[in-house]
């Protein structure tokens, strides 16, 4: 566990094993939206090939499909070396590895994943806590509209991550 203030030895040894130890990389509604506009396909083309959907108590989450033992479908090998065909907008959750978000009401904790052959390479770096702070807005914002369309508007979990993509995607007008 990391706090403000706290460094860590790492840098990022292109292993791949961040990308192939999944499945269930948790996606953002606004990953899949950023995703999709890489791709230039419109967000449902990426369903079961790219993504799936879990249902954890009548909420909905968008995962990154993994494809045998847990590798990203994104994942593809070039001259030997792990690529992920979509870096530019790969998910938060990938931008963040190895540091593991702790609690959005716990923004100044972060845990490091010492698993990851980065460790201990490279010179001290703190954790991004930019980039933790624009996950968890994003987090915020997605789950309270999900609890919204779910509890308040009636929808049932699948459709309303459905909606609440389209909506975040700009597909439909809230």
């Amino acid at each position: 566990m990391l706090r403000r203030g706290d460094r860590v030895r790492w840098c990022c040894r292109r292993s791949g094993r961040c990308c192939s130890t999944g499945p269930n990389v948790a996606l953002t509604v606004y990953d899949v939206c950023r995703i999709a506009r890489y791709l230039g396909v419109e967000w449902r083309e990426l369903r079961g090939k790219y993504i799936l959907a879990i249902v954890a108590d009548m909420v909905a989450i968008p995962v990154l499909r993994g494809v045998g033992d847990g590798v990203c479908a994104f994942l593809e090998y070039r001259d030997g070396l792990p690529t992920c065909t979509i870096y530019p907008v790969r998910p938060l959750r990938c931008r963040l590895y190895p540091f593991h978000p702790a609690s959005p009401s716990k923004k100044d904790i972060v845990y490091f994943d010492t698993y990851c052959p980065g460790y201990g390479y490279g010179e001290e770096v703190e954790p991004p806590w930019s980039l933790l702070e624009e996950y968890y807005r994003e987090v915020s914002m997605q789950y309270k509209r999900m609890y919204e369309l779910v509890f308040s508007e009636g929808y049932e979990p699948l459709e309303a991550l459905e909606r609440l993509i389209d909506e975040t995607c700009g597909c439909v007008e809230r």
